[in-house]
């Protein structure tokens, strides 16, 4: 398929004292009156766009009060316009207003720190990402997916994702001194399964946790109550794809060390990583990278490319394995956020590090040529 798209507004200034002039946007999300809401993290803020691209109002900033954000990593935009924000060890409730509704604080020690991008109908915060310091735990097989209440219950397992057998899950090593820690990190094995997942409007999880063309359908009981399947099979990994992928973990590595020298840490971190000939390699290259949810309930599914990169086409599919079409690798690329409308936002980095915010709408899918 083509895509007929048109461009709505960009916003991102790149000097000056203007509100769009950002520090880092982690997360844009859209509500049903087509407002853009943005986390920059930098400045601890969320700012309300209009449809026009003009502000609406921004909430936040760097603070422990009330309505003040503490290191904010994730967004999750209700339709309503009501927002969720979560930070370190904190998660606030806001209404669609952009009023502080309320707070709840985790303990690190004995709850969770996490990042959620993901709210369940019933308030239940959906993330795979959940570090407790000083814990112990029992590691088991596969990986899983966490619910958060948000009346001071447990954290709960939803569902555990399959995960690829043999290889060493110690990745990381460190040690600290009075100079400062050294993170040691091994170059472990490319092609690992996906972890993806988003949601559909009636509150089930789209999941990709397999090498094959599988979408998992997970209800917030976590049974599975359905797949999207295709018959596309994974590639081999080859010399060819082994190469192509040792030339990107150097590029991804060189881009982590120097990020890591050039945060601006009171504690000094020296970062440290195995060369690209230390990578190992799963038998074959996973045939999805990514999956996204519309605000149609269609399922975007990112296919990987040739070289085993996350560049392939993209398909199109519903809930009910009906199939809509793909788009070419050279089309349009999944947003970071759906709209209503059509809409799709962004963001995007230039070559000076400036972000900005690119919003188009989707006008029709075509059958190509």
């Amino acid at each position: 398929m083509n895509a007929v798209t048109e461009e709505v507004f960009t916003v991102g200034s790149v000097v000056g004292d203007d509100w769009d002039t950002f520090g880092s946007v982690q997360a844009v999300g859209f509500d049903e009156r087509a407002n853009l809401h943005i986390l920059d993290s930098q400045s601890a803020r969320v700012l309300v766009v209009g449809p026009d691209g003009s502000l609406i109002r921004t909430v936040g900033g760097q603070g422990e009060g009330p309505g003040e954000f503490n290191s904010p990593g994730g967004l999750i935009v209700a339709r309503d316009g009501s927002y969720t924000v979560t930070g370190l060890a904190q998660i606030d409730l806001l209404n669609p207003g952009g009023e502080f509704v309320r707070r709840i604080t985790m303990d690190p020690m004995t709850t969770a720190v996490l990042r959620a991008d993901l709210a369940l109908p019933d308030g239940r915060l959906v993330t795979p990402m959940i570090l407790r310091i000083g814990a112990d735990e029992e590691a088991g097989e596969g990986r899983p997916i966490y619910a958060l209440p948000l009346d001071g219950a447990a954290v709960q397992v939803l569902y555990t994702a399959w995960e690829l057998p043999g290889e060493d899950e110690d990745l990381v090593d460190s040690e600290s001194s009075s100079a400062g820690m050294v993170m040691r990190m091994s170059a472990g094995r490319a092609f690992e399964p996906p972890l993806a997942l988003d949601m559909l409007t009636d509150g089930r999880l789209a999941l990709v946790d397999s090498i094959g063309y599988r979408i998992k359908l997970i209800a917030s009981d976590g049974r599975v109550t359905g797949t999207v399947e295709r018959p596309i099979a994974p590639l081999p990994v080859d010399e060819r794809i082994m190469e192509a992928e040792r030339e990107r973990y150097r590029e991804t590595t060189a881009s982590l060390l120097e990020s890591g020298r050039r945060a601006n840490l009171s504690f000094p971190v020296q970062f440290e990583r195995e060369g690209a000939e230390e990578l190992a390699f799963a038998d074959e290259v996973p045939v999805i990278a990514g999956i996204k949810v519309d605000w149609e309930d269609r399922i975007w599914v990112e296919r990987r490319g040739p070289t085993g990169d996350d560049d392939g086409p993209t398909d199109i599919v519903t809930p009910g394995g009906g199939y809509i079409g793909t788009l070419p690798p050279e089309g349009i690329q999944t947003p970071n956020a759906f709209g209503p409308g059509g809409l799709m936002a962004y963001i995007e980095t230039d070559e000076l590090d400036v972000q900005t915010v690119r919003v188009i709408r989707l006008v029709a899918l075509e059958p190509e040529g």
